[in-house]
C-alpha cells in the first residue's frame, strides 16, 4: 500500500424495489476525508434483498479498483445485509453455499461477489434504521429511488422515437397501460387499456354491472394480456398498488396459502387472480408501479377508456 491509501472510508448503501420483486435501484455514497463519490444502478427486475447487496459490492468494488485495501464502515439499514455478511456467511461456505436445510442459498451470484470483496479490505458493518432522518441514508436512499424511476423515462424517450420493439432474442416488446372507473350504487364498473408495441397502439376496454374497482383492474389486465397473439417481453404500468404489487409478489404467497391471507382469510378476487396468472403465463411481465410524476401519457388514455366504457 502506499502512503495515499486512506486509513478509513465510509460507506453508506440502500435498495429497494416498487413492487418487491420488479424495478428496482440501488444507491451508495463513499466518503474518504474530503471527497465523495456517488454510485447508483437499476435493474428491471429484480428484489429489495438483491438492489442492497449490489450497492454495498458496487462501492467495495470501486474501492477495491481506485486505492486498494483500506479500512471501511458500511453503512446499511438492511438487516439481511448486514446479518448475512457477519453471521450467516460463514456457515454458508462451510456447507458449499447451502443453508442449514440443504437449500440453495438465495442470491449466491451477489454473496460469493461480496464475500470475496470484503476479503479485500478490512470492513466493519453498521446497522442504522431506514427513514429516520440520517442525512447520508436518506440520500443514499434517493440515489436508489431515483435510479428505479429512471427506468420508467428509460422506455418513454425511447417509444416516441420508434425504438426497437424486439428483445435481442427476438421476443416482441409490448408496453400496457390500465386503469378502472366504478360509480354509483349499482357499483357499474369499466377497464381501459392501451398496448403498444413501438409506434404500433391499440386501445380495448369493458364493463360490467356489479363489480368493484379491484375486480376491474385485475380484469382489465387479463383482457390485456389475452389480447397479445405470441409470447412477449411485457412492461406493464398501473398506478394501483393492489395490482402492481398483487401480481407481482403477492400471488405467490396466496397460492402458496391456499389463496388464504397471512391472516388466514380468503382472498378477495380469487378467480379474477386466477385467471390473471393463466393469461400472464406465455409472457415475461414486469409490472411497474407508476407515480404522478412519471406516470406514461398512456396511463391517462386508458383512464378515458375506462370511464367511456362506464357510460355504455
Amino acid at each position: 500500500m502506499s502512503d495515499n491509501i486512506p486509513l478509513q472510508v465510509d460507506v453508506y448503501t440502500d435498495g429497494g424495489c416498487d413492487p418487491n420483486p420488479g424495478p428496482g435501484g440501488w444507491g451508495a455514497i463513499i466518503r474518504w476525508s474530503d471527497r465523495e463519490w456517488t454510485l447508483s444502478g437499476n435493474d428491471l427486475d429484480t428484489t429489495n434483498n438483491q438492489m442492497e447487496l449490489y450497492a454495498a459490492a458496487a462501492a467495495l468494488a470501486l474501492l477495491e479498483g481506485l486505492v486498494g485495501r483500506c479500512r471501511v464502515n458500511v453503512h446499511t439499514d438492511s438487516r439481511y445485509l448486514r446479518l448475512g455478511i457477519t453471521e450467516w456467511i460463514n456457515a454458508w461456505v462451510q456447507r458449499d453455499w447451502r443453508t442449514r436445510g440443504g437449500q440453495l442459498v438465495k442470491n449466491q451470484d451477489l454473496w460469493r461477489l461480496l464475500h470475496r470483496l470484503t476479503q479485500a479490505h478490512d470492513v466493519t458493518w453498521h446497522w442504522v434504521k431506514g427513514h429516520a432522518g440520517h442525512p447520508l441514508n436518506e440520500r443514499a436512499d434517493c440515489l436508489a429511488t431515483e435510479a428505479r424511476r429512471a427506468l420508467l423515462h428509460l422506455h418513454r424517450p425511447q417509444r416516441e422515437a420508434g425504438a426497437r420493439t424486439f428483445t435481442d432474442d427476438g421476443q416482441p416488446v409490448v408496453e400496457i397501460c390500465v386503469k378502472v372507473s366504478c360509480r354509483g350504487a349499482e357499483k357499474r364498473g369499466g377497464w381501459g387499456a392501451v398496448l403498444r408495441t413501438g409506434e404500433h397502439v391499440k386501445t380495448i376496454s369493458g364493463g360490467e354491472l356489479g363489480t368493484t374497482a379491484n375486480a376491474m383492474l385485475i380484469r382489465g389486465a387479463a383482457e390485456a394480456l389475452r389480447t397479445l397473439t405470441k409470447p412477449c417481453r411485457v412492461i406493464f404500468y398501473s398506478d394501483a398498488k393492489y395490482l402492481a404489487k398483487g401480481a407481482s409478489s403477492w400471488v405467490t404467497k396466496w397460492e402458496a396459502r391456499g389463496w388464504r391471507t397471512k391472516s388466514g382469510k380468503p382472498v378477495a378476487n380469487q378467480s379474477e387472480w386466477e385467471s390473471l396468472i393463466e393469461a400472464s403465463r406465455p409472457h415475461d411481465v414486469a409490472w411497474l408501479l407508476a407515480r404522478e410524476d412519471d406516470a406514461p401519457a398512456d396511463l391517462a388514455q386508458a383512464g378515458e377508456l375506462a370511464a367511456e366504457a362506464v357510460e355504455q
